[in-house]
């Protein structure tokens, strides 16, 4: 159904997956793998019957996020291993995809991506430039090329992040439903427990040295990885915030406004992320219980 309103089909990849864990929830895993299998072949027919075969990229990525979920739900993996894995399968189905579909290998589409991005971006220069007073129109010009260039530049993390939200709301979803509505718990503990494993520091301190020590394609890469595996970081800072807040019993409008502070700041950003990397040795939560 998401696919006969235009549009409507990348937003709805961020609940379809959650919302399909607990649809399946009772069923076998073979016979719930097979219901997802039925869709997604119906998908397909209809893409090849309204000419929509762009729609498969959403269809493909959006059945084996369904079916990892499910997978996941049945194993009993916890929160962050699935949503790990629902990123790293988002990011895997891309590339392919982008080499195949482009015809022109993966650099190639990369490229082609990269130069549709860079004429989305003089559109919308173009369109602020013919609406601004002329006394602006310089400084707009200035800061649309700023814009541009730090797009491209962090395309390939902004495009992780994507993918992260996007893993991120179906596992809370799927975890919120399965707790109200079928009192059962499902993905590991509650979002104020979030760790991300500790082999991941490793990634962390890796990524730092390409950014910091790297050159040409190596530091674009390593700053790239910063930016994904500090939001991840950043995430896990929140919940150990979220943690204390409910430790101390600090009212929630109170809560809201450090929130708002801390992430309109960037130095706030910042010290989030070194909370929650942080914790790899210092286990913060450890330390007191709730």
């Amino acid at each position: 159904m998401p696919l006969e309103i235009t549009g409507l089909a990348p937003l709805s990849q961020l609940v379809v997956p959650g919302l399909l864990v607990p649809v399946t929830e009772g069923l076998e895993l073979g016979l719930a793998n097979s219901i997802v299998g039925v869709a997604f072949v119906f998908g397909v027919l209809f893409c090849w019957l309204s000419r929509r075969p762009e729609a498969l990229v959403w269809l493909i990525q959006t059945a084996g996020l369904t079916i990892i979920f499910v997978v996941a739900r049945r194993q009993g993996w916890s929160g962050i291993k699935a949503i790990l894995a629902g990123l790293v399968f988002l990011c895997l189905t891309f590339l392919v995809l982008l080499g195949i579909g482009s015809g022109h290998g993966l650099v190639g589409g990369y490229n082609d991506l990269v130069q549709a991005v860079s004429k989305e971006i003089d559109q919308s220069l173009a369109l602020y430039r013919e609406t601004s007073p002329a006394a602006y129109k310089a400084d707009i010009k200035e800061g649309f090329l700023w814009f541009r260039s730090t797009v491209i530049y962090f395309l390939p993390g902004l495009l992780a992040l994507v993918y992260l939200f996007t893993s991120l709301t179906n596992i809370l979803i799927a975890r919120m439903y399965l707790a109200i509505r079928l009192k059962v718990d499902a993905f590991g503990p509650a979002f104020i427990e979030w760790k991300l494993p500790y082999q991941l520091v490793w990634a962390t301190i890796v990524a730092g040295g390409l950014a910091f020590l790297g050159k040409d394609i190596y530091k674009v890469e390593g700053n790239n990885a910063l930016l994904v595996l500090g939001a991840m970081y950043f995430l896990q800072g929140i919940a150990i915030l979220a943690f204390y807040f409910r430790r101390f019993k600090v009212p929630r409008f109170v809560r809201w406004i450090i929130y708002i502070l801390l992430t309109i700041q960037w130095y706030g950003l910042l010290i989030l992320v070194i909370i929650g990397l942080s914790d790899v040795w210092f286990d913060f939560r450890s330390r007191t219980a709730i």
